[in-house]
């Protein structure tokens, strides 16, 4: 074989690899129309997909107070949190962090006008989650109950309905719990509800003016009012918050 043949697959190969390199540099007009169109539709959708995100949420502020209301929310707590700034407190920022942390459970310790019951109503944003949020409504999605209100009718017919939708809706605010109603057939009560409710899928807001603070030698004023069995199903670790929101009334002018 003389030297000619022997170069020619060489001379080939560099052939090859020179055209390879020049079309990588210069693609052809067919090819590059179809990568700038193929840009400018993926722009196109991502635009979409922004503005429609803008669309849900300027229609969320709009509809909130609405939601809340849908919910049985006290007005006050409506009006606390209508509007797309409502008023920072150490509950708002709780119930955030559970919304943010996809946690299952709040407790909200403090004393009067703290914003407690405006703070645990702010996790009706999660009644309907979506990767955008609430994007429809479903009554049935979020309840409000006042636990006196839960506990006094006894064995009547509305307390029992009240209470087979609080273990089954997708978000639960249960206010003021503790005090008043603190007797063992109300724990008992308590206890049924809050293992009925400890599941990956269900979101649950509890309030309470007593002390969540452990005592010296012994429990906190809360644990000791709802009994200790509740407070270990309530309280799961890496399921739940828990925030002491102090006891400066908010409602005189104070700041948070």
């Amino acid at each position: 074989m003389s030297q000619d043949d022997k170069r020619e697959p060489r001379r080939l190969a560099d052939l090859l690899r020179r055209g390879m390199s020049q079309a990588k540099q210069r693609p052809s007009a067919g090819l590059a129309q179809l990568e700038e169109d193929w840009k400018q539709r993926e722009l196109e959708q991502r635009r979409g997909a922004a503005e429609e995100r803008a669309r849900h949420e300027s229609a969320q502020v709009l509809a909130w107070p609405s939601h809340l209301e849908l919910c049985g929310a006290p007005a006050d707590a409506v009006a606390g949190l209508r509007g797309e700034t409502p008023l920072e407190t150490a509950a708002l920022r709780a119930a955030r962090h559970v919304l943010r942390e996809r946690l299952r459970s709040l407790l909200l310790s403090g004393g009067p006008g703290t914003g407690k019951t405006t703070g645990a109503c702010y996790l009706f944003r999660a009644a309907v989650r979506g990767d955008r949020g609430l994007l429809a409504w479903d009554s049935s999605a979020g309840l409000f109950i006042d636990w006196a209100r839960l506990v006094r009718g006894g064995d009547s017919e509305e307390p029992r309905r009240l209470l087979s939708r609080a273990a089954q809706v997708r978000v639960l605010v249960l206010d003021d719990v503790g005090g008043e109603a603190s007797g063992p057939r109300h724990r008992e009560l308590l206890e049924e509800l809050v293992e009925q409710r400890d599941k990956p899928d269900l979101v649950t807001a509890y309030t309470t003016r007593l002390s969540v603070q452990r005592r010296e030698g012994g429990p906190s004023l809360f644990a000791e009012s709802v009994g200790a069995r509740v407070v270990s199903r309530m309280s799961r670790q890496g399921t739940f918050h828990l925030a002491d929101c102090g006891t400066r009334d908010l409602r005189q002018g104070a700041k948070p």
